[in-house]
């Protein structure tokens, strides 16, 4: 038996200035980021990780050295924890997305796989994130039999391990709020992995903007 935790970055400037930057352009976390990652790093430290992978975007490499540093195990990194590329709505800010083409990302969730509504704007499917996720998790299976592995990604990424492991619908998990380095843990018994923990941080974020 043992855990596959993922772990969303912390708070990053993008994230306070609600500008879409996917995996192109570079966002640092904020003090607040960094502050929320040492907390939850707190958490993790009550048990032994064995191996920590990292998107190779900035936020969550700054993470995962926060992290690494604390529980004192060096991280490598994956491009299957890769944010979603973004295409053509990179440097948009939210707001004008919705003003200009409405919600997106609705269409970003659609229950339809063999559909990618925002392909003319160049934007990976849910199918294709699934996809990486999916081959990402059947090797850790293999190669970290019994150990404790953290994944360090992005909020998509780590929606649709829960929409593949829980096998619900995409549209399921559009409105699942995963939190700035918040941890959504799976147990991996026997290869048959269930998620048994989600978004786990300092209670006090649920009730402040802390």
């Amino acid at each position: 038996m043992s855990l596959i935790i993922f772990m969303r970055h912390g708070q990053a400037y993008n994230n306070v200035q609600k500008l879409l930057v996917g995996r192109n352009l570079e966002s640092h976390l904020t003090d607040l980021g960094r502050e929320q990652v040492r907390n939850t790093s707190q958490i993790l430290k009550t048990i032994n990780i064995d191996q920590i992978y990292s998107s190779p975007v900035i936020r969550t490499v700054e993470t995962a050295e926060i992290v690494s540093d604390v529980v004192n195990m060096p991280f490598q990194k994956d491009e299957r924890l890769f944010e979603i590329e973004l295409g053509k709505l990179v440097g948009m800010y939210y707001e004008d997305l919705i003003n200009k083409h409405g919600n997106l990302f609705v269409k970003f969730y659609s229950d339809d796989d063999n559909e990618n509504s925002l392909l003319e704007f160049e934007v990976e499917s849910f199918r294709a994130v699934k996809q990486r996720i999916s081959e990402l998790l059947e090797e850790i299976s293999i190669k970290h039999q019994n150990e404790n592995v953290l994944l360090v990604s992005h909020l998509d990424p780590i929606k649709a391990a829960i929409s593949l492991i829980m096998n619900i619908k995409p549209s399921s998990v559009y409105n699942i709020q995963v939190p700035n380095a918040s941890l959504n843990i799976f147990k991996n018994y026997d290869n048959n992995i269930s998620l048994c923990g989600i978004n786990i941080m300092d209670i006090r974020r649920f009730i402040t903007d802390y």
